[in-house]
């Protein structure tokens, strides 16, 4: 329901039943072929396709330097401050917590559970599950946000920002919740992801607890509370991912209404606004990195001349020097996405499971060694180019063990941070984040940035925020910079 006066994200689904004034009027006036509530599992699948489709390839990738914009190139000069997120709110989380409010009001339970949907612990699990993953992506851009008092429908229409730190406290509480109450044994209706396994679904909780750990990690007020959420995620060998196959991603049924949506745009609509950036492709080049032939397309002009090569565009220049280069000699996203209708996209990976545990053994935490911390690295880049179906050992050998990408425990924070970021492509936001966090690769800033604006460390509050919440708003800003003024280059908590 949309409203010109209050913010989208306050609402939740409501019931359009109508309320008459007698019994024999109620039941006159229900349609016995039209549910009063959309059943849990059409919430469950529209949240997980909603949730995904948030994590856009574009916007935030930009800031990451994986894609740079061959048209209109503000958003890469850093000119976009403002942006809203209601879109989350209004969608995916107001999914997910109706799914959490009818299987917990007594009125609504026993629907919820109609025609085996799955059971309440199991629903509820999987819904705090991916409100979670969602929740961290919010905060991760914009800082503090509504989060205690969210989602409370008509109940709060102007919900209080909760501190960044509060809310990444209470991610490892429902984390550590959801999967403790997962029943293995059972299974649930109208899951993408998993098909219903709950199984899987609690290896993807702990990694997203293992996500959440690491993300708090250079922050040293809190750094009991991050190792509690790894430890809690590492406690059996096997809780997280132990292979591409358990990797947590939306698959795509190929149809034209359900295509994978980066197709859609390069395929169906044919669009060239979005290219590969000139700081991605150098990079791979620079290493002979096999997976540039999936990120990436030749160029148009060197195919036709029968001497691929790959160039990147422009990063962060002005519309009229883009607009210098024709489309034609330079690499759009590779054909693995352009031709391939059904191709999966990644909530979270294998690989970024092993990058973290490389992590925690450079660092020595989480009772692993710095001797294993090569041996997770190796592995990390291997499952990357194993789920993008690059199998050779010797192609993958030759890539691992060339000076610049052979492990080094001296140099353990560039290295992990420049082959993560290369293994996060396409993964939504996580490759900014890991920038913010990681400090690697170095990128430079783009050099028509607007007003000589740095690499934006996060996103800033929408003008109707001011408008329409305007003192809980002015407690956040104030909150997050001593009384100052909230910019793009004002980092989150986590960012230190």
């Amino acid at each position: 329901m949309k409203t010109s006066f209050k913010p989208l994200y306050r609402f939740l689904f409501v019931s359009l039943a109508v309320v008459g004034c007698t019994s024999d009027f109620d039941e006159m006036n229900t349609n016995p072929n039209e549910p009063e509530r959309v059943p849990t599992a059409y919430l469950l699948t529209q949240a997980q396709r909603s949730a995904r489709a948030e994590q856009q390839l574009f916007g935030t990738n930009l800031y990451a330097q994986l894609f740079a914009e061959t048209q209109y190139t503000g958003t890469s000069r850093y000119d976009l401050e403002q942006l809203s997120f209601d879109t989350y709110y209004n969608g995916p989380l107001a999914d997910l917590q109706e799914i959490i409010d009818m299987n917990t009001n007594p009125e609504t339970k026993d629907l919820a559970e109609v025609v085996n949907y799955g059971s309440h612990e199991n629903q509820l699990a999987v819904a705090r599950i991916l409100k979670a993953y969602l929740v961290q992506i919010i905060t991760d851009q914009w800082g503090d946000v509504p989060y205690t008092d969210a989602l409370k429908g008509t109940a709060n229409f102007a919900p209080a920002y909760t501190p960044q730190s509060e809310i990444y406290a209470d991610l490892v509480k429902e984390l550590k919740e959801a999967t403790a109450q997962i029943d293995v044994t059972g299974e649930i209706q109208g899951d993408v992801i998993y098909g219903g396994d709950m199984g899987l679904w609690k290896k993807f909780g702990y990694s997203l607890l293992l996500r959440v750990g690491i993300r708090m990690s250079q922050v040293p007020e809190v750094q009991n509370l991050a190792l509690d959420a790894i430890n809690t995620a590492l406690a059996a060998p096997d809780n997280v991912f132990q292979s591409n196959e358990e990797s947590a991603v939306f698959k795509y049924l190929g149809e034209a209404i359900n295509s994978n949506p980066i197709y859609y745009h390069f395929h169906v609509d044919n669009r060239t606004d979005y290219a590969i950036s000139n700081t991605l492709v150098d990079f791979m080049l620079a290493q002979d990195d096999p997976r540039l032939a999936v990120y990436a397309n030749p160029t148009e002009t060197s195919v036709a001349a029968g001497t691929p090569e790959y160039v990147g565009e422009l990063y962060g220049v002005t519309d009229d020097i883009a607009g210098e280069t024709e489309n034609a000699d330079i690499s759009f996203i590779g054909d693995y996405w352009k031709e391939n209708a059904g191709a999966p996209l990644i909530f979270q990976s294998y690989s970024e499971v092993l990058f973290i545990k490389a992590e925690l053994a450079a660092r020595g935490w989480a009772g692993l060694s710095e001797a294993q911390a090569a041996g997770f690295y190796n592995d990390a880049i291997e499952a990357s180019m194993n789920y993008y179906g690059i199998t050779d050992t010797d192609v993958i050998d030759e890539f691992i063990n060339q000076p610049g990408v052979a492990y080094d425990q001296a140099n353990w924070q560039q290295l992990i941070g420049e082959q993560k970021w290369l293994s996060l492509y396409a993964v939504g936001h996580e490759p900014w984040s890991e920038w913010r966090r990681l400090g690697y690769p170095l990128l430079e800033r783009a050099p028509n940035a607007t007003e000589d604006r740095e690499i934006p460390l996060r996103r800033t509050y929408d003008t109707r925020e001011f408008t329409l919440n305007r003192d809980n708003v002015d407690d956040a800003v104030a909150r997050q910079t001593n009384g100052g003024t909230l910019a793009m280059s004002t980092p989150v908590w986590w960012d230190r």
